[in-house]
């Protein structure tokens, strides 16, 4: 699907949105939609991605209407058509051309946004060193993007997504913090760990001391080297625990160490090393829990050797589909 095909089928979802009880340009749009199965495809996309971005709300409020969905009034089965229609070109609103834009985003590039906000970041199976102004280092792992802002009273980090291990300079007349989701990590100078993953995050210090907060609640005041604290996303609950200083960051020595975690938590250590997406639909399997060492220079033998203690098996639907399920 080209770029160009996404860009129409979003700009006719955007005057259907502004003027749903305009006849003719419904009719031209059941005529677009005719000419090829492409163009009703890239339409259904583009109405997905209007409700995930919640553009539909936005748009529909400075009307006092509801925004209905066109698939809710208008079929998108082609009809015979003797020639293309294409949409008019005419000046939007200025919300409706924030709502194409937040559109695009995620419609043409998911990617682009957080490409857009971070200074640093990594591809798959990638990792990178990055040395900062004041000589702090941040190692970067596969999948990882983190953004910088520092200042004469501040220096701060934010990491988006993945994982990385900070080796900071100290400096105390500049505190050094590192934002996670809804986590503030400070230091002055020490060395430690942060994973921010769609389920959880967690904080491990291997020298030095941290302070870590939500928002204006202190959760730990002195983590110190071997202190781990796992944070919750949707319970909000911490927990705090000692790990091997040897084990922190160990994903820089290519190795994934694992000390009776659930298996699901482990595939989310291991996403960011295979390409597209791993499905496990056997919620039970994915609640028993593993001990070992696996090796990320091979993540598809590693995530075999993760389920086979429980029957588990991969199967490759594509090379960008592996589904996991459990042996009858």
């Amino acid at each position: 699907m080209t770029g160009n095909l996404r860009h129409t089928a979003l700009d006719w979802l955007l005057r259907i949105q502004q003027s749903p009880e305009d006849a003719e340009l419904r009719g031209g749009l059941a005529a677009w939609l005719a000419v090829d199965a492409s163009h009703v495809e890239a339409y259904r996309k583009a109405e997905r991605v209007w409700r995930i971005t919640g553009m539909a709300e936005a748009a529909a409020a400075p009307a006092e209407r509801p925004a209905t969905p066109p698939s809710a009034t208008l079929s998108l089965r082609p009809a015979p058509v003797t020639a293309p229609v294409r949409p008019r070109r005419r000046r939007w609103p200025a919300l409706l051309a924030g709502a194409l834009a937040a559109c695009l985003v995620v419609f043409i590039a998911p990617g682009s946004y957080l490409a857009y906000q971070s200074d640093y970041r990594t591809s798959l199976g990638q990792q990178r060193t990055v040395e900062l102004e004041d000589g702090s280092r941040v190692h970067l792992d596969s999948e990882s993007a983190i953004a910088v802002s520092y200042s004469s009273a501040r220096r701060e980090v934010r990491l988006l997504t993945g994982q990385a291990f900070f080796e900071v300079t100290q400096d105390k007349s500049r505190p050094f913090s590192v934002d996670a989701q809804a986590l503030q990590i400070t230091v002055t100078g020490t060395a430690f760990n942060v994973t921010n993953r769609k389920s959880a995050l967690a904080v491990a210090v291997q020298h030095g001391s941290v302070q870590v907060a939500e928002g204006s609640v202190m959760l730990a005041d002195a983590l110190r080297a071997g202190d781990r604290l796992r944070w919750q996303a949707d319970s909000h609950e911490a927990t705090r625990d000692r790990v091997p200083i040897s084990q922190i960051a160990a994903w820089q020595n290519g190795q994934l160490v694992v000390r009776d975690a659930r298996i699901a938590d482990v595939l989310e250590e291991l996403r960011p090393y295979l390409p597209g997406k791993v499905a496990l639909h056997d919620r039970a399997l994915g609640e028993q829990r593993v001990t070992g060492v696996y090796a990320l220079s091979d993540p598809d033998a590693a995530l075999r050797a993760v389920i086979r203690p429980y029957q588990g098996q991969v199967s490759n639907w594509t090379p960008w589909l592996r589904v996991i399920t459990r042996q009858p």
